[in-house]
């Protein structure tokens, strides 16, 4: 089975991360994650996660570091999750495909029921935020 490439931003303001709730009639509903989406045959993954981030929140970015990568098999497909530090630079957050957002902060993290693909990048952005 061949991965399919999914980005994921980290967005952080004011020492809390962006974390997005999957809408009710996705199969992860009520999931929670790391806003981003496919990356198209014609973009990078620094394209795809500007342009999802506009479509699904209305927001414009800069994409920074590379934070990690998770692989995940669902059964049905797999997921290879590339997570990036994003800036958000204008817009407002407004929902467009998710049920919920927020801002948490590090020591949330484990009370969160995350999407399965973004648990790995849960754990590398927990760890390079508590070792600094």
């Amino acid at each position: 089975m061949k991965a399919i490439k999914v980005t994921a931003a980290i967005i952080i303001k004011n020492e809390k991360v962006f974390i997005a709730q999957r809408s009710k009639n996705d199969e992860l509903s009520g999931k929670w994650e790391f806003p981003g989406g496919k990356i198209e045959s014609n973009e990078t993954a620094q394209e795809c996660l500007e342009r999802e981030l506009f479509e699904e929140f209305g927001i414009r970015t800069k994409i920074l570091d590379y934070l990690g990568e998770s692989i995940f098999d669902y059964g049905n497909k797999l997921i290879h999750l590339l997570g990036y530090f994003t800036e958000h630079l204008s817009g407002d957050y407004i929902l467009q495909v998710h049920q919920n957002c927020k801002w948490i902060d590090v020591n949330e993290f484990d009370d969160i029921d995350w999407a399965p693909a973004d648990i790995e990048l849960v754990k590398q952005l927990k760890k390079k935020l508590t070792d600094q």
